[in-house]
């Protein structure tokens, strides 16, 4: 079971990265494409690699890390970060064509949630 002190330190972490996450937009010139996004999910997928390859597995001295800095702040700051781990762990598994699947999918399934829900709240 998950405890009070894990959930805390995932929340702190995460409201850390959502307010590092819009300085990095609003510090991003404007242009065709959302740069500041681009930005965020480059250097959250950069930070949680090296995160979790410094930390290792999930272990008692580690975990409290983990939670603030992978989950939390990461998750926080870009949830594309948790998305390029999951993909990695699944390649270095040697499951590409799953890796692959999940890639497709998230990215047009989420696509398509978006579009979907943009349209329902148009009316």
């Amino acid at each position: 079971m998950i405890s009070l002190t894990h959930l805390l330190l995932v929340g702190l972490g995460g409201g850390l990265g959502s307010i590092v996450r819009v300085l990095v937009d609003e510090m991003t010139p404007a242009g065709r494409l959302p740069w500041g996004t681009v930005a965020a999910n480059v250097i959250g997928s950069l930070i949680i690699g090296w995160v979790l390859a410094r930390l290792g597995p999930p272990s008692e001295t580690n975990s409290h890390w983990q939670a603030f800095l992978a989950f939390g702040f990461c998750g926080g700051f870009t949830t594309f970060s948790s998305f390029s781990w999951q993909t990695l762990e699944q390649l270095r598994g040697g499951h590409v064509g799953i890796a692959m699947l999940h890639v497709v999918l998230s990215v047009l399934v989420c696509v398509g949630a978006t579009w979907i829900g943009w349209r329902m709240a148009r009316g």
